[in-house]
């Protein structure tokens, strides 16, 4: 606990601890680029695939019953121009007066207790877990010697770093704390029209300076200081940093963090890891990290989604995502080689609210029946299967397609003898693996359900893929919500040449960006997803302009349902035509994908495709859902 609170003292403190590094370290890694590639992601992150993080402080006191933008309470109060300004004056006062540092006061966590915080996340199945030890506003949530705005020194006077770091590593878990001071340059600069101004508080709003000013050495080397204080009192197996990371810490600071950090525990053989959001610094070090968003691709590199079951901060009005929906984007996920750390906001008094409960405890008895197809598994040749492509990215969830019960991912045991098949619905009998082929099928071959006793039969269709004898099962008897896992033991599997549509590189023809030619066939929507329609006229056609990135031969295919068939489509592109059967489908709405050939493209730039029956004698209406080409040579 920090007892002096002049500001020379307090910069001496962290001056001794960033200058000096952290207490003892090995000269193990140099604060220099090419010596920090040297560290990689430890086994125990890979095997995780799970946590569980806090967004807690002050900011949750004036933020659970107030305005959007919680985690930017202690800015917004300031900005005239937000609906925060206003909310602030009328319920605590005028910011001249009663600024953020007045927030702090009223921060009580009479309701916290750290061995139930931890025994929640340990029934939610996460593999580690840890608190947002600082946020922008620049409230430690620790005991620190560097600072006097920290939950020791001020209200309500505890070490709630210390205290989960205890409960947590109790329950078997790894711990982690996340770093987001940086940017508290930058978010209390609207403060310095009000009570920032005043040179007493910049413990808390940092030193008085101009809007835009660049972050001073001093105020540097306090954020190293601190990083490096809670790394040395709590030993964190992984460490998160915001964007702050780049948008205000110089290089230089940069290079020192995680030095000082891979020293550490090269010194007391600790495995750790540093998540981190930006892609320049990935090139050389660190655990790329995707706020809200993720990769659309499977990854030779591990990586980390970070998200929330809600708002970050509690805030009493926001909505919450289903269990189904996160069950399912932790399974992309970890498809992808990623893993994912969840956020849950506690309320002001310290109490998970009851909604983050429920999601948490969900998701726990989804992980209780099919962990063994996430923790401590690698991704197979590609991540799945289905008609649903959701875009890659930071600060991409929002533009989410729900995944349906055709949405299958893919995983492996690390000794690569067992895949798991994982369908994000329970899917229709029989359900056929496009992605496998199958080299061989041994009197040992076995396909089992997670959580189900009972027998679930396969065969090998004439293309050699697997075909899956889904058991017949009420919603009652299923083992478990949202998505099902098939473990596979004793097949020798193949990547099967359909798959290739699921690799990098692959386009999507839309059928909205289509150009009709006809008076009847149409664009429609069915559960949220377009398709080509009412196409009963044979004189009717289908035309796309396509962008094709480079030249090559390309294998195209589509996706199509024809209840009344079989049918056949004709397809041109840059005057080559090919002629496809399509067969008859199990109604409108379940339709299959078919080959449609390979066209070889000269040059790059945007060519027309044209689809319209093969014979108009014999034709039979068919929807189209979508179009893919991958390039092959």
């Amino acid at each position: 606990m920090m007892r002096c609170s002049p500001l020379n003292v307090v910069f001496l403190a962290f001056a001794i601890v960033s200058a000096t590094g952290i207490s003892g370290k090995a000269e193990s890694y140099k604060p220099d680029w090419e010596s920090l590639k040297k560290h990689t992601v430890p086994e125990w992150f890979r095997d995780a695939k799970f946590g569980i993080y806090t967004h807690w402080g002050p900011v949750t006191v004036g933020a659970e019953d107030g305005p959007g933008g919680v985690q930017w309470y202690g800015r917004n109060m300031y900005m005239t121009n937000s609906p925060t300004f206003e909310y602030h004056r009328k319920r605590f006062g005028d910011q001249h007066k009663v600024g953020y540092k007045d927030i702090v006061g009223l921060f009580k966590a009479e309701r916290f207790n750290a061995e139930a915080w931890a025994e929640l996340f340990a029934a939610a199945g996460a593999k580690f877990a840890g608190p947002v030890a600082i946020h922008h506003d620049n409230f430690a949530m620790w005991n620190s010697a560097l600072t006097e705005w920290d939950s020791m020194d001020k209200s309500p006077k505890r070490d709630f770093t210390g205290e989960l770091e205890k409960a947590i590593r109790k329950r078997g878990m790894k711990f982690i704390a996340t770093f987001h001071h940086a940017f508290a340059w930058r978010y209390f600069e609207p403060a310095l029209k009000f009570d920032a101004a005043d040179g007493k508080y910049a413990g808390l709003y940092c030193e008085p300076r101009k809007p835009g000013s660049p972050p001073s050495k001093k105020y540097m080397e306090k954020w190293l200081g601190m990083v490096n204080e809670v790394v040395d009192k709590y030993k964190p197996d992984l460490t998160w940093f915001d964007f702050g990371l780049r948008s205000v810490i110089t290089p230089e600071y940069q290079r020192r963090m995680f030095a000082d950090y891979y020293n550490w525990a090269a010194k007391h053989g600790r495995k750790v890891g540093v998540a981190h959001k930006h892609r320049d610094i990935h090139q050389h070090t660190g655990i790329l990290d995707f706020e809200r968003g993720r990769e659309d691709r499977l990854t030779p590199y591990p990586w980390l989604t970070d998200t929330s079951v809600g708002p970050w901060f509690h805030q009493k009005s926001s909505s919450f995502k289903t269990v189904n929906d996160l069950v399912d984007v932790l399974v992309d996920i970890v498809s992808k080689n990623g893993c994912m750390l969840l956020n849950v906001g506690p309320q002001a008094d310290g109490a998970i609210p009851d909604r983050g409960k429920q999601s948490l405890r969900g998701i726990g008895a989804w992980l209780k029946v099919n962990g063994e197809a996430i923790y401590n598994t690698r991704p197979w040749l590609t991540f799945g299967e289905g008609p649903t492509s959701n875009t890659g990215g930071g600060f991409s969830e929002n533009k989410d397609r729900p995944y349906t019960s055709q949405d299958i991912r893919f995983t492996r045991s690390k000794d690569g003898k067992t895949l798991y098949v994982i369908c994000l619905g329970w899917p229709e009998d029989p359900l056929t693996i496009q992605s496998f082929r199958i080299a061989d099928a041994g009197s040992d071959a076995r396909v089992r359900l997670l959580g189900h006793e009972g027998r679930v039969g396969y065969s090998v269709n004439d293309q050699k893929q697997l075909i899956i004898q889904v058991p017949k099962l009420t919603p009652e008897q299923r083992p478990c919500e949202h998505a099902f896992a098939f473990r596979l033991t004793g097949f020798e599997i193949a990547m099967h040449p359909s798959a290739r549509f699921y690799m990098p590189g692959v386009i999507r023809v839309a059928p909205e960006k289509v150009t009709l030619e006809g008076t009847k066939v149409r664009v429609q929507d069915v559960g949220g997803r377009p398709n080509i329609g009412a196409w009963d006229n044979a004189d009717e056609r289908t035309h796309w302009l396509v962008w094709f990135r480079e030249a090559g031969t390309y294998a195209v295919r589509g996706e199509f349902s024809s209840a009344y068939g079989p049918s056949g489509l004709k397809t041109t592109l840059i005057n080559q035509t090919h002629s496809s059967p399509i067969p008859r489908t199990n109604g409108w709405f379940k339709p299959v994908f078919v080959n449609l050939g390979q066209f070889k493209v000269d040059k790059p730039g945007v060519h027309l495709l044209t689809l319209e029956p093969a014979d108009t004698r014999k034709w039979k209406a068919v929807n189209v859902w979508q179009l893919q080409l991958i390039r092959v040579k």
